[in-house]
């Protein structure tokens, strides 16, 4: 793809931090939230944060589609960029699929008669729109994306201290990327 830029601008570095809190945050709200009232107050937040990941997601993809990312460090082998997109490929597919299933089971529940956050109806969904239990598969993809998140920061590390090339820098915010390029001595421009 001609003119690649050497690292991600300040969108793309937007949106990946992003999803990532709200991937986050969305899955420790609803691991953390067992106590009645936390459960309620959770359970807004929880739904919030699913909302906001598709919306982000949307435009992320949106934005992956009309710019450009960096080209793989010259060094990297066809097996290692092959799996590197493979689990960007399977990221985004989660961050779609996590949100729409919980929005899917939560609209089964309540048949059309529920709101989210009090104020907007829930469509009813008939249970042969849902692929399955949409619970289930809420559950077993909120669940699938923790060994990629493992895979992919212990990857993002190796490719600083190890490589030493700038895969982890071209990701961070500008002055904490010229720290960690300083440190880590990095092959790539800062």
């Amino acid at each position: 793809m001609p003119n690649r830029p050497s690292r991600y601008d300040a969108i793309s570095k937007w949106l990946h931090w992003s999803a990532a809190g709200l991937l986050i945050g969305g899955f420790l709200v609803a691991e953390n939230t067992s106590h009645r009232f936390a459960e309620a107050t959770g359970y807004g937040i929880h739904v919030s944060t699913g909302l906001a990941l598709i919306a982000v997601t949307a435009f992320r993809i949106y934005w992956r589609l009309a710019h450009a990312a960096p080209a793989y460090p010259a060094n990297m082998k066809l097996a290692e960029k092959w799996a590197a997109n493979v689990i960007k490929v399977l990221f985004y597919i989660l961050m779609v699929l996590i949100p729409l299933s919980g929005l899917a089971a939560h609209a089964v529940e309540f048949r059309g008669q529920g709101t989210l956050f009090g104020v907007l109806p829930v469509p009813g969904v008939p249970d042969w729109l849902v692929p399955g239990n949409a619970e289930d598969i809420h559950e077993l993809a909120s669940h699938l994306w923790l060994p990629l998140l493992a895979i992919h920061v212990i990857a993002a590390i190796w490719h600083h201290f190890v490589r030493r090339d700038d895969v982890l820098t071209r990701m961070l915010p500008s002055r904490r990327q010229q720290v960690l390029f300083e440190e880590g001595k990095g092959g790539g421009t800062p």
